[in-house]
């Protein structure tokens, strides 16, 4: 049975109070209609631009997946450990497990201060800008790993290059989330999620092609790569649009509607749906300002914004406990079970396969199926593998079960990417308020960096024959923590498929429990005075149906 619910519940009532005409709220009414009616063939033929331009951005997104798939490969790669090991009692060469840490974590440093910069200055000079300015940054950051002599240079690269990693990591998903319409930002924003994979996939292929080099350029090689991006990203995004929901904020509406007419095709914007589409971002924002009027740090801790700050944290939080860390040490993971540097490398390069195979995969039901089920259920398909490969780890010197592991750890990556991985960036781009998304992200990807230092702590001495030496068993570690994150997903993660941001801030400030969401239908511009504005119900039909079309 769904509820319904309306504006009127909500403090101010009046629409006069949160400043907007009857015929102005009719017209935004019409815009959210035309959207939620749209599917997504209409979407791209409408919208394409938009698409271009969230993918463009998201681009940068690849260096980050791509250097962490480089150096948790490394761990186990000769001309790596010929610079940065040291030798065991047996003479062979690694890199102790705390310094394996302090490397990973240095990124995670590097992005936590990144997170902050962006959060300060997107709001404040727009995602262009900031963008922009990062891009100029990470050229010049890629030369202290290229060059690195001791593994204390290295670790001082990887933080550096991890500050523009924060900001891009961010910006990206937000920038998605504004500038796609309702059909298309599940899909913009969960191809963040390909991105990473592209670059893992990249990495793997990289490091699996060095392996056959001499010396130090076996290794070197794979960071010199890295600067094939910044400089065409920047060229192209000197011509991006600027978020028209960032102009909406500063007031800058005519700017604003310059914005909307280059992310749709040409000729698609009229006068009149032009105001439409203005009129559902304003009547969205005063929504937002009568709940919470500022758009600071602050302000996603107070009213509503505290339950959207705390979920979107939690969901990306939950990206390390569900057991994608294990993932991400596969090389050196299979290497230590006693699978050769060959094989394991093979195997490395099929499972981040999996990245773009399934978040491609994912795209299927991201329009058909509720957010909360696909993070439920992923959820609970990757403890099923963590507990097998677990109960595998007990037997560290069989070779079956040692391929087992490698097959598991490549279905345990595909259900991921299917799920929870792009499901993910889906939810945090599009549950917070709009007044403070990007520091609403920016706390999220915090907290999830933060969970990321503990957990990097943890693996590499999890994995290590000279520290505790689990194997798989630590799949059993991350099974307990997985099925934590899933009973935290069932009471706490509601659907955001389908809904308007002022659809969204309607349910927040109601209270409605998460299980409720999908079901619960919303009254957000107190239809019984917007109908008054239209002569009869076939003038506002056609009116949506001019918009549509």
């Amino acid at each position: 049975m769904s509820t319904t619910i309306g504006v009127e519940s909500i403090r101010p009532v009046p629409h006069t109070q949160v400043q907007m005409d009857a015929s102005a709220v009719a017209q935004a009414h019409a815009s959210a209609e035309a959207q939620k009616s749209m599917n997504i063939r209409t979407v791209m033929k409408i919208y394409y631009k938009a698409a271009f331009w969230s993918a463009i951005l998201s681009l940068a997104l690849v260096m980050e997946g791509y250097d962490l798939g480089v150096i948790n490969s490394f761990w186990a790669e000769d001309g790596f450990l010929q610079r940065f090991g040291v030798p065991d009692a047996k003479g062979k060469l690694y890199v102790p497990a705390n310094w394996q840490a302090a490397v990973n974590n240095a990124a995670l440093i590097g992005e936590i201060i990144g997170l902050a910069l962006n959060g300060y200055l997107s709001p404040k000079f727009g995602a262009k800008k900031v963008y922009l300015c990062a891009m100029v940054g990470m050229a010049g950051a890629i030369f202290i790993p290229v060059f690195a002599t001791s593994v204390q240079i290295l670790f001082a690269g990887e933080l550096i290059c991890g500050i523009p990693w924060g900001i891009f990591q961010t910006l990206t998903t937000a920038y998605a989330a504004e500038i796609c319409p309702i059909a298309l930002r599940g899909y913009m924003t969960a191809f963040v999620n390909l991105c990473w994979g592209i670059g893992l996939t990249i990495a793997s292929g990289v490091v699996r092609g060095a392996i056959n080099l001499e010396g130090q350029w076996s290794w070197r090689l794979a960071y010199v790569i890295q600067w094939i991006w910044p400089v065409p990203l920047f060229v192209i995004v000197l011509f991006a649009p600027e978020s028209p929901w960032y102009l909406i904020r500063q007031g800058r509406t005519e700017d604003a509607k310059k914005s909307l007419k280059r992310l749709a095709k040409d000729g698609y914007y009229s006068e009149e749906v032009l105001d439409a589409e203005l009129a559902l971002m304003h009547h969205t924002n005063e929504l937002e300002k009568a709940d919470v009027q500022g758009a600071s740090f602050a302000d996603c801790f107070k009213k509503s914004n505290l339950r959207r700050t705390e979920i979107v944290s939690c969901v990306w939080g939950i990206q390390y406990f569900c057991g994608q860390p294990m993932i991400n040490y596969t090389t050196s993971f299979l290497a230590n079970a006693g699978l050769s540097e060959t094989n394991s490398f093979n195997i490395n390069l099929v499972m981040t396969t999996m990245f773009i195979i399934g978040t491609v995969c994912s795209w299927i039901f991201l329009g058909k199926v509720s957010r909360r089920h696909i993070y439920i259920a992923g959820c609970a398909g990757m403890a099923i593998a963590l507990g097998v490969i677990g109960i595998l780890g007990f037997f560290p010197n069989n070779n079956g079960a040692i391929w087992g592991l490698g097959v598991l750890l490549i279905i345990l990556n595909f259900v991921y990417n299917i799920t929870v991985g792009p499901t993910c960036y889906t939810i945090v781009g599009e549950l917070p308020s709009t007044r403070v998304r990007q520091q609403s992200v920016v706390i999220a990807r915090a907290v999830y960096l933060c969970c990321g230092v503990v957990i990097q702590q943890l693996v590499p001495r999890m994995l290590s024959p000279q520290e505790w030496n689990w194997g798989g068993r630590c799949g059993l570690f991350f099974l307990g923590t997985n099925l934590l994150s899933t009973l935290y997903c069932y009471f706490r993660l509601p659907d955001t498929r389908g809904r308007t941001y002022g659809e969204l801030e309607i349910l927040f400030n109601e209270n409605i429990p998460a299980r409720k969401f999908a079901s619960t239908t919303v009254d957000e511009f107190q239809l019984s005075d917007v109908r008054q504005h239209w002569v009869d119900d076939k003038a506002q039909e056609k009116f949506v149906e001019d918009i549509r079309s």
